[in-house]
This record gives C-alpha cells, sequence and structure tokens, in this order.
C-alpha cells in the first residue's frame, strides 16, 4: 500500500491487540460514511444545513444490503441486523414525518424511493411496505399502492406467511367509501 499510494509516514494497518484495523483517517468504507451520515441526518444539535432527507438518502446510498450478505459468521449477525435496524429506522422515521406533516409531493417522492429501495433489499420488512403504501394512496397512487402491497404478500406466501391484518385494511376498501361512491 505504501508504494501504491506514496505514503511512507503512515500506517495503514494499526494492530490492537490480536485484531488489525484499517486507520480510519486514512482509509474510507461505506461502513463509515453509512454511519456518519445517519449520526447527522438524526443529530440533536437542529444544524439547519443538516438536512435529513438528503443525509439519509446519501447513507442509503451505501447500503447495498445486509452487511456481508451470504457469509455465515456468527460475528457478522449482530452487526448485519444492527445495521440493517439502522437502515430501516431511518427511512421509518422521514415516512413517518412525510406521513403526518405537510411534506411537499417530491419529498414524498424521495422517502418513497427510499422505501422502495429498502423494500427491494428487505421483501419481507412491513412496515416498510405500510408507509410506501399509506404514502402512495395520499399522493392517489392507488394501483402503485396495491402492486407494493401484492409484491409483499407474494413474498410471504413463498415464505409460508401472510400479510398482518394491518397492512391488509390499508389494502381493503372500507364499506363506507363502496355506498358513497
Amino acid at each position: 500500500m505504501r508504494t501504491a499510494t506514496g505514503i511512507t509516514a503512515q500506517e495503514f494497518i494499526l494492530r490492537q491487540g490480536e485484531l488489525h484495523k484499517l486507520h480510519p483517517e486514512l482509509a474510507e468504507t461505506d461502513l463509515a460514511d453509512f454511519t456518519r451520515l445517519l449520526k447527522q441526518a438524526f443529530s440533536a444539535n437542529g444544524d439547519p444545513d443538516c438536512d435529513a432527507l438528503t443525509a439519509v438518502r446519501e447513507a442509503l446510498g451505501h447500503y447495498r444490503g445486509p452487511f456481508a450478505q451470504g457469509a455465515d459468521h456468527l460475528w457478522a449477525d449482530a452487526i448485519r441486523e444492527h445495521l440493517t435496524t439502522q437502515a430501516t429506522d431511518a427511512a421509518l422515521r422521514l415516512a413517518h414525518q412525510a406521513e403526518h406533516t405537510d411534506a411537499s409531493s417530491q419529498q414524498q417522492d424521495a422517502v418513497l424511493t427510499l422505501l422502495e429501495h429498502l423494500g427491494a433489499l428487505h421483501p419481507d420488512h412491513e412496515r416498510l411496505t405500510q408507509h410506501a403504501i399509506r404514502l402512495y394512496q395520499a399522493a392517489g397512487r392507488h394501483d402503485a399502492a396495491r402492486h407494493t402491497y401484492t409484491r409483499l404478500e407474494r413474498h410471504l406466501a413463498d415464505l409460508g406467511l401472510e400479510p398482518d391484518p394491518a397492512t391488509r385494511a390499508l389494502v381493503t376498501p372500507r364499506a363506507h367509501s363502496r355506498q358513497m361512491g
């Protein structure tokens, strides 16, 4: 690495006990960028220059699926679960805000893009689907809402499961709307 970078004074690999780690100031990783951007998105300091939607969008650009996907290592399981929870929680938080505030249609579309991205990576995550359905319906995009539900329903059927009643209720026509229409 020293030859490739031309840097001879710094150590790229640090030894900490029995572990070897990349020097965090000399090597960039998707994981570090993902974590930093999510912290920035929802930091408590209320920085007006920090747009949560932009920060989460950038963070999820680094999230391409479960950590160490396909690797069957016990040490990776907790990390994988933690990162998945961070990614989905960030999108769910934005979706909740978009549903309960006067979010612009551009903001709603951006949040829907994030929900669809994570839904493709975690197709059995019902809360992602629920928020997507509600946002599609609020935008008058009922076909997209139905398609999102059908995709979840198919995936869960492959696992021998069914959508929760709360998810089904989102796409089930209500009796009073049939009477009025």
